[in-house]
């Protein structure tokens, strides 16, 4: 594959060109879509940013797509090319410009950035986050009919840039680049962070990755993040490019997350859902029926009747709710296990098939060993303002935890059926 590069009105343009050896369709649940993705970079002096930067850019781009080669425009220092060689087997990075460029530096003065999204495990990041963050908040331009409305997030935008955090939206297209239209990469939607760092002196970018997606809890079995090919992968590349991964609430479940973002006054200012309209979430996406039957369960909203109806009524929420595993599974057992059957018939059901007798106390507490995905310099600053509102595990919950696993509840035929039967009560 090659890349090229074009800077039209402030706008940084990636196209990418297929070779014989490159996939179109790497998976069966997407293809490539657009051939060139657009971010719109405003005042910025795109020719400032750091090569690694816009190299890292684009591999979090087209990665899934690449064949045997990558052939890119710009020099980059031989700190990233050396990263990619260590972390990517399947291709060979190729740099088109023969002159090496020093790697990026970065300053003592220098803070962290925040790929934002305005739902709540974002929001509980920035909450334990030093003050100084930049949350950057990444539009996707909308084209013909769609569910996304982007209304909630950019108010929540609007609300911490009048609180005076150094707020940025940024439109990118990315999300085109695939069929159906979806982030190419899970790290894509921090490309307009990533490309801001130089301009906004970043030396980090901190994510809403919470316990549940960073450590498998919830879902078959606990994996050791730090040890897996998703953070050798993404935290190789990032800090060869003079940019640290920050993963905050790493260490802490959506239970508490909610906690957080109930507690702090930044939580005001947090929506999931990415379908509804400031203050008037959707009420029947699958986020809302996650979020909704936690913020039940900790005390923090009710659902009525009228409300279950509603939020069981989406072909979605019946999907997942029928998946063997459930999408963070944990949560919902600990939510299933906290609300009343007057929401809806079904659950009981849900009830039935979920419902482990485990003790998921422990999704209230913090994972402590998790800060070792903070970059040094933040750690204790970090530390400090989750104690502010968690406890941190014991010796006893972090081995339950590392001890986690579903593996045969999931494969049992009891489990299996309870599922389906689910699907045909609905």
């Amino acid at each position: 594959m090659r890349i090229a590069l074009d800077d039209e009105g402030g706008d940084l343009i990636f196209s990418f060109a297929f070779q014989d050896e490159d996939n179109r369709e790497p998976s069966t649940k997407y293809s490539f879509g657009d051939s060139a993705v657009r971010v719109a970079l405003d005042e910025v002096d795109i020719s400032n940013i750091h090569p690694d930067l816009i190299a890292l850019s684009s591999i979090l781009m087209c990665h899934p797509f690449v064949g045997k080669e990558l052939h890119f425009p710009l020099p980059v220092s031989n700190r990233f090319e050396e990263a990619i060689g260590r972390v990517v087997s399947r291709y060979k990075f190729i740099s088109e410009a023969n002159s090496p460029v020093e790697p990026r530096k970065v300053q003592h003065s220098y803070r962290p950035g925040l790929a934002f999204s305005g739902g709540v495990d974002s929001t509980a990041a920035l909450s334990v986050l030093p003050a100084d963050t930049a949350p950057i908040f990444m539009q996707r331009p909308l084209r013909g009919k769609t569910l996304y409305n982007p209304d909630a997030a950019l108010n929540s935008c609007k609300s911490l840039r009048e609180l005076g955090f150094d707020v940025r939206v940024i439109q990118c297209d990315v999300e085109y680049l695939r069929k159906p239209v979806g982030f190419p990469t899970d790290l894509s939607h921090a490309i307009p962070a990533i490309l801001l760092s130089d301009e906004l002196f970043l030396d980090s970018i901190a994510f809403g990755t919470v316990l549940e997606s960073a450590f498998g809890i919830g879902h078959e079995v606990f994996r050791e993040y730090g040890k897996g090919s998703h953070w050798r992968f993404y935290g190789g590349l990032f800090e060869a490019a003079g940019v640290q991964i920050s993963l905050p609430v790493a260490g802490i479940s959506e239970v508490g997350t909610a906690i957080i973002t109930n507690s702090d006054p930044l939580g005001e200012f947090s929506q999931s859902c990415i379908r509804g309209t400031w203050g008037e979430p959707c009420g029947n996406c699958w986020k809302c029926c996650r979020k909704g039957l936690l913020g039940m369960a900790l005390g923090i909203n009710y659902i009525d009747v009228e409300q279950g109806r509603e939020m069981f009524s989406s072909n979605e929420v019946m999907t997942k709710m029928s998946s063997v595993p459930i999408s963070h599974e944990n949560v919902i057992e600990y939510s299933i296990q906290r609300v009343g059957d007057h929401i809806h018939p079904i659950m009981p059901l849900l009830r039935e098939r979920v419902d482990r007798g485990s003790d998921l106390e422990i999704l209230e507490n913090w994972y402590s060993p998790s800060i070792e995905f903070v970059p040094e310099k933040y750690r204790r600053k970090v530390r400090e303002k989750i104690l502010r509102y968690l406890r941190p595990m014991t010796e006893e919950q972090e081995e339950f935890l590392k001890g986690w696993t579903m593996e045969q509840f999931l494969k049992t035929n009891e489990t299996r059926s309870r599922a389906e039967r689910i699907l045909e009560d609905w």
